[in-house]
């Protein structure tokens, strides 16, 4: 391209300059601004990440089609440019151009299937729509869902995985329930949806849709909602990190796609000026601090059936009761023993696999064949975790542990708990060179840390979405990882940690509004986890690591499902009954006011 422009381009600087800036335009990052459109980016290098589970993934194709397409431009400019008119008409001419406009026209047919241009206007305008029409639904009594029974099969070769299944609901309000706001969301391909009452079958068909029932669903009246949804994502577009179902090493977020009720507050613009471009008024504002606090009634049974490639696990939450093979395809079972936070995943590779048993718990770590060197590092982490926290928290609610590695594609976190089973991603810990950075064990960091939150997170509590919230979860999360550390490497170790963590917490608070710990929200990370971590760190010294400990047993024994959401209030009651009186103004500083902490200061 670069030659045939200083052929076309007779004056030399001219064409050097016009080379220059179509070099920088075509084939670097800028042109990746300048050109959104797929088929003008034929002369872009290849973007794609690694991955050793997953290698480069579909994207090879797409940018094989890619290079295809450019082949059949530069082909057909050349024929063109370098043939007089005379020539261009001759046979041999003619059949190349043809196949040039053939190669262009195939390749770039297969490029643009299935294309979707990113269009941040049309989202804002699909958020707003939703706002203006459902808002006015935001304090309507809906049902809730108690039961989920359901299947899902993946096709990682095709990027796509298909589920279906049926929810149990319940009228768990005092009144009657005349209309129902069904959300089925924009990324899913509807198959079929119906809401079923009694003898009423209402089918849905959009999105988003607000249903009147023929016949009220009464207090404490059952009903139930049929679902058959389907997704699948080109390359072409690109993937959704929490959605990533690819060739090998999938992870799915999965209940975030699944149907939900009632007026959903998150697809609400949050930026203050496009909403008063959209005339919305105030964004829904979080419940107050000082709210009642309210029922914890949004558990579920989850039976969950997942099929996959015959070369591969599929790994659910829960117990898994079944497994088998049919029709080239693997099959299995997960279960709940026991109701659960409406939050689950699935994951799906050629694994290898480690089982152990230890203390009537069944281990098992799911791994890519290649990254084996940190597996029993894991294992004996886990056991520790699992004698702490049962020896100071309380028994462990499953009988499994289960740890499974997901592909690099999945970005975001580098390890995330749900109900018996931890996703870590590839390159953040099983393939981590622990024994390189004498420093930092990352297998204490993210695995003790999680395993942790089979306490501290959203599987026996599920604290109320409020203010603070994140103290109950990721500060608690913190704590237990720091002594895990203490047991394992010393209080030394455990004083660098703290230090570094004190760090952190001195950098970023700069950057937003100071809170006090127990109000902290969500987003602050820099308060819940290393401000939280220096604060659990203090109150141990204070009180006593036993009194600490015996504080957060009672904390979960009087919170945890069936009981009401836990506030951090909760939290503090029970510490201020196990601390001396002196220490309460002290307690009170470090987790109900600002500040407290400075450079330099004595840990």
């Amino acid at each position: 391209m670069i030659l045939l422009i200083q052929k076309v381009i007779r004056q030399k600087y001219a064409g050097l300059a016009l080379t220059a800036l179509f070099a920088l335009i075509m084939a670097t990052s800028i042109g990746k601004k300048v050109f959104s459109y797929p088929l003008l980016k034929f002369l872009q290098p290849f973007q794609g990440d690694f991955s050793d589970m997953n290698g480069f993934g579909s994207y090879t194709v797409v940018y094989g089609e890619r290079l295809g397409f450019g082949l059949g431009v530069v082909l057909m400019l050349l024929i063109i440019f370098n043939l007089t008119k005379r020539n261009l008409l001759r046979w041999p001419a003619i059949i190349a151009l043809l196949m040039s406009i053939s190669l262009m026209y195939w390749t770039g047919s297969a490029l643009m299937k299935g294309y979707q241009p990113k269009n941040e206007d049309a989202d804002l305008r699909a958020k707003a729509n939703y706002e203006s029409a459902f808002r006015k639904y935001q304090h309507l009594p809906q049902p809730t869902i108690t039961a989920i029974t359901t299947r899902v099969d993946l096709f990682p070769e095709q990027n796509a995985y298909h589920f279906s299944g049926t929810y149990k609901l319940l009228n768990k309000t005092k009144q009657h329930i005349h209309s129902v706001l069904v959300n089925l969301g924009n990324e899913m391909n509807i198959n079929n949806a119906v809401f079923i009452n009694g003898s009423e079958k209402i089918r849905i068909r959009k999105p988003y849709q607000l249903i009147r029932l023929q016949k009220a669903l009464l207090p404490n009246q059952e009903a139930r909602f049929e679902f058959d949804l389907s997704y699948a994502w080109k390359a072409v577009n690109g993937h959704h990190s929490f959605n990533a179902i690819v060739q090998n090493g999938s992870f799915m977020r999965i209940s975030r796609f699944y149907p939900q009720f009632g007026y959903l507050s998150a697809n609400e613009i949050t930026d203050e000026n496009h909403r008063k471009q959209f005339r919305l008024g105030k964004l829904t504002a979080i419940k107050a601090f000082n709210a009642p606090k309210v029922a914890n009634d949004d558990f579920i049974n989850l039976n969950m059936r997942i099929s996959t490639p015959l070369n591969q696990t599929a790994i659910g939450v829960g117990e898994l009761t079944r497994q088998w093979k049919d029709a080239n395809r693997n099959y299995f079972q997960y279960q709940t023993s026991s109701p659960i936070p409406f939050r689950f995943a699935i994951s799906s590779a050629a694994y290898a696999i480690t089982r152990a048993q230890y203390k009537g718990r069944n281990f098992e770590i799911y791994y890519h064949p290649s990254h084996p060197e940190n597996v029993q590092h894991l294992l004996k982490n886990a056991e520790m975790t699992l004698d702490y926290c049962e020896a100071n928290f309380g028994t462990y609610p499953f009988k499994t542990i289960r740890f499974a590695e997901v592909s690099s594609f999945t970005q975001g976190f580098a390890a995330t708990a749900y109900p018996a089973t931890i996703y870590m991603t590839e390159d953040m810990l099983f393939h981590a060179n622990i024994k390189g950075d004498k420093q930092q064990d990352v297998i204490n960091e993210l695995a003790g840390h999680e395993l942790s939150h089979m306490w501290w997170g959203n599987n026996q509590i599920s604290p109320d979405e409020r203010d603070g919230a994140a103290m109950l979860t990721e500060t608690l999360a913190m704590y237990t990882e720091l002594m895990l550390l203490k047991k394992m490497y010393g209080k030394a170790k455990l004083l660098e940690k703290i230090k570094m963590h004190l760090g952190i917490y001195l950098d970023e608070r700069g950057f937003t509004t100071e809170q006090p710990l127990y109000q902290v929200k969500n987003e602050n990370i820099h308060i819940s986890y290393s401000k939280g971590a220096v604060m659990m760190y203090r109150l141990g010294e204070l009180i006593g690591e036993e009194k600490v400990n015996l504080a957060l047993r009672n904390f979960l024994a009087k919170n945890k499902y069936p009981n009401p959401k836990p506030v951090s209030i909760d939290l503090l009651k029970e510490i201020y009954l196990l601390s001396d009186e002196r220490f309460h103004v002290e307690i009170e500083n470090m987790f109900m006011k600002t500040g407290g902490l400075k450079e330099g200061m004595k840990l």
